[in-house]
């Protein structure tokens, strides 16, 4: 007992949580109960406020507050008082203005939060409109009442209501009873031997529902929330009914199973964690009482193998049973003996519910027609909730959501694919999950035909060579190539190149025949390109530095005779039977006959990309595909006779083409240039700004390098930037459109099997799209997101990206069945082919595509799929950082940075900004990132990263950090204990963080429970403390 008569009782499981919940998050409303009731007739508001009184009286828990009485957390039961019914006086609003007033009245009240160590955690506010008119909003904190609560709290009104106490029996216990006998009962074996079944469930599950969304998870999650009702018509609901009866299962595991279902489908995972509810009430005592029993169960559910719909029902009802059978383990004590990453950007263990809810209660107050106010709730307490409620016969499904994460439309279009599938299932139970149709007719129309195809393909006229010939006949005086001091006219260029077209066809060249080049990039390399396109043959280039016996087999495995290249590689090529051409051979004169014309179908060049037998993979790439992506660029880049493009990607990468012959088509000038030249950015800024380029392509890595060079602000005369080959970061976009203002900056996308690039995207200032996107087709260019049954995948969620149309490679020379396993037949169009290109993208909901990663290198930690072009943008905004890349390696997630400053430093800065999951477990700091040939990040050459030393004993630094040592030590029954280490790995758990926060603010540390979260180790709260301390600066540091 203590002053004034109020007792202290224990608090539940339950209630802990939802305490700690509180105090993580003060004054948010996600826990808040609320249904406000519109009363039409006749009230007694003195009636009404002694129900209110003897219902409060009779229920202690309606009495409580909640406090930490040396360190346990208990409720404080005050005695009975009269119930301080709140009336809010709305006589002054129009009749018209009624309904709107209501809403107001009911939000209003549902956004104020309570205090739980102040209460009453009951609040009751009647508005009046007249006598005969009343809004009653009733609201209580979760902590204090549940669902079923509601019910008997409404039952118990009545009675008092009328006059009819006396029928009310005698309640059996109090909840402070219950929460008395849960705590002997939870000490017991029976207790242990339930978690280390819940832990065998749940051991291996992923940590992260990844549901598509429009908007990037933030590092610490909020609570605000919208919700979206989606009524389920009464012939769908009768299926439901049916459907259970006949696979022997309940309503509630029908409606989870389509719902699981739907969940696999959009994440693309086969393994599901899904919160829901259970009552909580498994003896006769406890079914009168007003409380909190509601106990969320954590079910996993298993989609591996795409069962049918009727074996999912078999498998919920085996997960849902099972864990029924375990449900009196609170899921705070399951979350401790699991010891999931804590995270503050994301609940652990699941992060989306699904409960089955009886019909709304209500009050019966003779003479008075209830009807429920349709208010919303602000705020919410997982990413995604499911709820359906019946409702007659039929049901309504209402989503509760993130605003931070999903927007209304997002919500929309999955409450109508729960629709969708529920329909399919009831009339089709042996459907499998795989066979769901999550596209109504118009939206698989819209991503089809007007998403997955742009404009048609520019009409063959010509080859890309013939042009470059007209160009020369109109200007030939023009300059077109500029190779260190000597300029070579148009007419220059194509004399010399004809002239080699003749030496080839004398000895042997033809259409589609390769022509092997082995040459420095240079004037020489240009006429070499030429040369060859004019014989009607198909160049292919091989790289200088290359082995002997690589270039050897690769000019074997293409079936090539003829090669131009120098002296120094003559004799590599002539012990493999090729015949060497030199690009200065004599002209033969007019015994050779007319050039030969090409056909849009005939090769134009092969390219060699990387294989994974190691065997390089020669792609064969016809004029119709490049001669479309030339007259693409031609309308949306606008070069002029003035403007000057770089040539400086090496000749064996796709983009090089289109850096030679889109200018040259335009009649624009081609700067070259050295070798070797790409790779230094101070060389290439100079050239550009000597020069006067105005058009350059990158790769990212090296357009990074470029603006981080000091001379790239003096690159004034650049106009047009265009980036491919390697995702474009958003920091890379924002630097570069700030570093270089007046320049266009294009994010293309494309493999060298679908002729260079396939997709656009013009980054505009003042874009802050996170990913980068690739844009849109282009003409003549198709591209379908699929899923692993080539069907179109719904707007946000992830598929693997296919490409069709005229930009699209005959395949791979020589290799027949490379070719059919990577160019598979059309699933849209009999008798064409679509390239699986590998690579995950998703679709925006307007119709732009996003891309995110490797379908064979997903990064993946802890069963979360990681963007690692998002961390390392983190990375890269510390101050001593120069350049970051992000992979995984054996420790888990790893990145690699340039920077002078320390690993512990970039780590914490790491910890600041991102979500635990998406923190470094190890960082390294590397001389220079290491590149491929053609400029994209070479992961296979960066060393192995072990983990962040945690778990050493690293004594404390200073008086920060030697108080919270001691703090957690005494907390946590440890001897040794190090700064280094996971606190939650020793045992720590919610409570004890509270704990360890109010002992450390008594010792004048200023911590929060969310640095708590953020940093489980003693080195990072200490600094979390002592940059509060420091002030505004402190925590901008």
């Amino acid at each position: 007992m203590t002053a004034g008569g109020a007792r202290l009782r224990p608090a539940s499981q339950a209630q802990r949580r939802l305490w700690f919940l509180d105090e993580l998050a003060p004054g948010n409303t996600a826990y808040t109960v609320s249904l406000p009731l519109r009363l039409r007739g006749r009230l007694d508001e003195d009636a009404l406020r002694r129900a209110l009184s003897g219902t409060v009286a009779r229920h202690e828990t309606l009495r409580t507050t909640f406090h930490l009485v040396e360190g346990e957390l208990c409720q404080r039961v005050e005695p009975a008082q009269p119930f301080d019914l709140t009336v809010r006086d709305l006589t002054a609003v129009p009749r018209a203005g009624r309904d709107a007033a209501a809403v107001a009245l009911a939000d209003e009240q549902t956004g104020r939060p309570f205090r739980l160590d102040r209460g009453p955690l009951l609040r009751v506010v009647l508005g009046r409109f007249d006598d005969e008119d009343h809004v009653l909003c009733l609201l209580c904190h979760h902590i204090v009442c549940d669902g079923q609560s509601m019910g008997i709290l409404f039952a118990e009104l009545s009675a008092r209501y009328r006059g009819d106490a006396a029928s009310l029996p005698p309640l059996p216990i109090q909840f402070g009873d219950h929460a008395e006998a849960e705590r002997e009962r939870l000490d017991g074996t029976s207790l242990r031997k339930s978690l280390k079944r819940w832990r065998d469930v749940l051991d291996g599950a992923p940590e992260l529902l990844e549901l598509p969304s429009s908007r990037s998870r933030p590092a610490v999650q909020g609570y605000a929330a919208d919700s979206v009702a989606s009524p389920i018509d009464a012939r769908v609901w009768a299926g439901v009914q049916r459907v259970a009866r006949e696979h022997r299962v309940s309503g509630y595991m029908a409606l989870l199973a389509a719902y699981a279902a739907l969940l696999s489908r959009l994440t693309g995972s086969d393994d599901l964690v899904i919160g829901s509810p259970s009552a909580g009430r498994g003896r006769r005592e406890l079914e009168p009482l007003i409380g909190m029993f509601v106990n969320t169960l954590p079910l996993r559910i298993d989609l591996r193998g795409t069962p049918s719909y009727a074996d999912l029902l078999r498998r919920v009802r085996r997960t849902t049973l099972d864990a029924l059978a375990d449900q009196h383990v609170p899921l705070e004590m399951i979350i401790n003996e699991l010891q999931p990453s804590r995270a503050t950007s994301y609940d652990p263990l699941f992060q989306t519910t699904f409960a089955l809810e009886p019909p709304l209660p209500r009050p019966a107050f003779a003479g008075v027609e209830v009807e429920v106010v349709a208010a919303g709730q602000p705020d919410t307490y997982t990413d995604l909730r499911l709820d359906v409620r019946a409702e007659g016969d039929a049901a309504v499904a209402s989503f509760r959501y993130r605003t931070e994460l999903f927007d209304r439309e997002d919500v929309r279009r999955l409450a109508g694919q729960y629709q969708r599938v529920l329909a399919a299932v009831v009339a089709d139970p042996g459907l499998t999950v795989d066979d769901l149709e999550l596209l109504d007719p118009e939206e698989r129309r819209i991503t089809l035909h007007e998403w997955s195809r742009s404009a048609p393909a520019s009409a063959w006229e010509q080859p890309v060579h013939e042009g470059i010939r007209g160009q020369a006949a109109r200007d030939p005086a023009a300059p077109a190539l500029v190779d260190g001091d000597a300029t070579l006219t148009y007419g220059d260029l194509v004399r010399r190149a004809d002239r080699l077209s003749r030496v080839l066809v004398a000895h042997g060249a033809g259409r589609d025949e390769p022509v092997a080049l082995c040459l420095p990039r240079g004037a020489e390399l240009v006429v070499a390109v030429l040369g060859v396109l004019g014989a009607g043959a198909a160049f292919m280039p091989l790289a200088t530095d290359d082995p002997p016996n690589r270039l050897s087999d690769m000019v074997r495995h293409a079936g090539a005779t003829l090669v131009l290249t120098g002296d120094e590689h003559a004799a590599t090529f002539r012990e493999c039977g090729a015949t060497v051409v030199r690009t200065d051979a004599e002209d033969p004169g007019p015994s050779v006959p007319a050039l030969p014309g090409v056909a849009a179908g005939d090769l134009a060049y092969v390219l060699h990309t990387s294989g994974s037998t190691g065997t390089p993979k020669p792609v064969a790439v016809p004029h119709g595909g490049l001669a479309n992506r030339i007259a693409h660029l031609r309308r949306s880049q606008e070069l002029v006779p003035g403007d000057r493009a770089l040539y400086k990607t090496p000749y064996t990468f796709d983009v090089s083409v289109e850096e030679l012959l889109l200018p040259l088509s335009d009649g624009a000038t081609v700067v070259v240039a050295r070798p070797g030249g790409h790779r230094d950015p101070a060389y290439l800024a100079d050239l550009i700004e000597r020069t006067g380029v105005t058009t350059v392509n990158f790769v990212p890595p090296l357009l990074e390098a470029f603006l981080a060079e000091p001379g790239a602000r003096r690159c004034r005369s650049l106009r047009r930037i265009l980036c491919n080959g390697q995702a474009l970061t958003a920091d890379l976009r924002d630097t570069c459109l700030r570093v270089l203002p007046g320049a266009r900056l294009f994010n293309f996308y494309g493999p060298t099997e679908a002729s260079i690039a396939v997709t656009e995207w013009e980054c505009r200032p003042g874009d802050r799209a996170i990913p980068v996107p690739i844009g849109r087709p282009m003409p003549g260019a198709e591209t379908y997101v699929l899923d692993a049954r080539l069907r179109p995948v719904p707007a946000g969620s992830p598929g693997e990206l296919f490409l069709g149309g005229e930009p699209l490679a005959r395949g791979y020379l020589g290799r027949p069945e490379l070719t059919a396993d990577r160019f598979v037949p059309h699933p849209f169009a009999a008798g064409r082919r679509l390239y699986r290109t590998g690579d995950v993208v998703r679709w925006r909901r307007d119709g732009i595509l996003e891309y995110l990663g490797r379908n064979d290198r997903q990064l993946k930690v802890r069963g979360i799929r990681v963007e690692p072009d998002e961390v390392a943008s983190v990375l890269r905004r510390h101050p001593g950082v120069r350049e970051a890349v992000v992979t995984v390696g054996t420790a888990g997630l790893v990145a690699y940075v340039v920077s002078d400053e320390p690993a512990a430093s970039v780590l914490e800065h790491a910890r600041a900004w991102l979500p635990r999951h998406l923190v470094p477990a190890g960082i390294a700091a590397v001389p220079a990132i290491p590149l491929t040939a053609s400029g994209k990040t070479d992961f296979g050459a960066l060393p192995e990263v072990l983990p962040e030393g945690r778990g050493e004993a690293r004594a404390p630094r200073n008086p920060a950090e030697r108080t919270l040592i001691e703090i957690w030590r005494s907390l946590l029954s440890t001897g040794e204990l190090g700064i280094e280490e996971d606190v939650f790995t020793l045992g720590a758990d919610s409570l004890t963080s509270i704990r360890v926060v109010q002992r450390a603010r008594a010792a004048g540390l200023d911590l929060s429970v969310e640095d708590v979260f953020r940093g489980p180790s003693v080195a990072e709260q200490a600094a979390a403390a002592l940059r509060r301390a420091a002030g505004p600066e402190g925590r901008e540091a």
